[in-house]
């Protein structure tokens, strides 16, 4: 049997930097990170489409999102760390009644600081061939697909690559004296009374339980704290032991298409929205986004669907070849002419574990830490969350972020839940 001060379960994104920032913060703490696969970042951190945008209306999402990217860049411009990142830009497509409805959450970014570019159909037609006017087009009608009015384009927004910063927090965390057991499973988290008597059936009901650690596929591991960061799997171990991780695993799909042709071309290495000359991340109206990924010389596409599709995890989530042909190709050609028969030359398909609100759930019980539910921003917000996460697993009321600012530590909580709704949701 194994002891640590504090376990962390999970290696994603989330878990690597809760790791990091619980020895970070305390050294002399001994902490041990645990994950089923054989190294970190394996699993739907490994799946991700990789961007990041500070562009939020929620105060709290704007925080955990901008402290994140700025800790970031510190690692790539200060440390001298690639992690790939590339500030492209995230340039949202608005019809008419779009654009007015968030006019006034944009005025308010704005005022906030927050720099962004608008752009008129004319030049969007120019700089990315996109089709902005649809009416009399039979199959878009179909689909009620809304012409194009306004481009929106978020400037502290882009892309990076997500096994560059597992890489990064990895290698800390073992440089740090992490224990990293990798190729182990959790089968279940340890519950017992605070004060065991011997009793049949324990930790009975008018005791007072908490988690003292995991049963592992190779051995107990007993701690102080436990941290579940396992993401859209969390519910797996929380279900059990009675603990509501208020989030859902949600199957995601992205699909792999090469710049292959001269349309192609143009639009990856399309010139005036950004200093890389490389197309920006391209939010399409009905939920269609359209990631450069220069390095491949390709494009990444995907979609965000919801009524329909199940909250339900599976071992090993596949993409599905209609939903490529049926969901996202229309709406890509009739927008985008140079996508006309381009077809996925690879794919991947994972997990989002959504929480209600589309924002991060951290909170803590007796031996227990759980952060969860990151709706697919885990890599966007994962140094704010791991550090808010450090903070309750050492007993703190306050985390501070990169940059200094100070955060309740519970305020992802969800009994003291304590953030704005998300209104810039398009």
């Amino acid at each position: 049997m194994a002891r640590v001060d504090v376990l962390v379960i999970g290696a994603g994104i989330v878990g690597l930097a809760t790791a990091f920032h619980v020895k970070q913060q305390c050294p002399s703490c001994s902490v041990a990170l645990v994950d089923k696969h054989p190294g970190p970042g394996h699993g739907d951190t490994g799946r991700s489409a990789a961007s990041f945008r500070a562009f939020f209306y929620s105060r709290t999402n704007m925080a955990l999102a901008a402290t994140s990217i700025a800790f970031y860049r510190s690692i790539q411009e200060k440390e001298g760390f690639d992690l790939g990142m590339r500030f492209i830009g995230y340039l949202f497509l608005l019809s008419r009644d779009q654009y007015r409805a968030v006019e006034p959450v944009l005025q308010e970014l704005r005022r906030r600081g927050l720099g962004y570019r608008v752009y008129s159909p004319e030049e969007l037609e120019e700089g990315l061939g996109l089709r902005t006017r649809l009416r009399g087009d039979e199959e878009a009608e179909l689909m009620e697909l809304p012409d194009v009015e306004v481009g929106v384009l978020a400037e502290n927004a882009g892309i990076m690559r997500p096994e560059r910063l597992v890489e990064y927090y990895s290698s800390r965390i073992t440089e740090m004296g992490v224990k990293t057991m990798y190729g182990t499973r959790v089968e279940r988290l340890i519950v017992e009374p605070e004060e065991p008597l011997g009793l049949s059936y324990e930790p009975l009901p008018w005791q007072r339980a908490r988690v003292a650690g995991a049963l592992t596929s190779q051995g107990e591991i007993r701690a102080d704290v436990t941290v579940v960061a396992a993401g859209a799997e969390s519910p797996a171990l929380l279900d059990p032991i009675g603990v509501d991780v208020h989030a859902k695993p949600k199957k995601r799909q992205v699909f792999v298409v090469r710049a292959s042709s001269p349309g192609l071309q143009r639009l990856l290495h399309a010139e005036g929205f950004n200093k890389h000359g490389i197309a920006p991340f391209i939010l399409l109206p009905k939920g269609v986004y359209v990631r450069p990924a220069p390095e491949d010389n390709a494009f990444w596409v995907g979609t965000s669907d919801h009524l329909g599709r199940p909250f339900r995890w599976e071992p090993d989530p596949q993409p599905e070849e209609p939903f490529y042909t049926y969901g996202v190709y229309p709406v890509l050609r009739s927008y985008l002419p140079a996508f006309e028969g381009a077809r996925p030359a690879a794919a991947w398909a994972g997990f989002y574990d959504e929480s209600i609100d589309g924002q991060p759930v951290v909170f803590s019980e007796p031996g227990l830490v759980v952060a969860a539910g990151t709706s697919g921003s885990g890599i966007m917000k994962a140094d704010a969350v791991g550090r808010i996460a450090a903070a309750l697993a050492l007993g703190r009321k306050k985390a501070t972020l990169y940059g200094g600012e100070e955060i309740n530590a519970s305020i992802l909580g969800t009994r003291s839940r304590q953030i704005e709704d998300e209104k810039l949701v398009i």
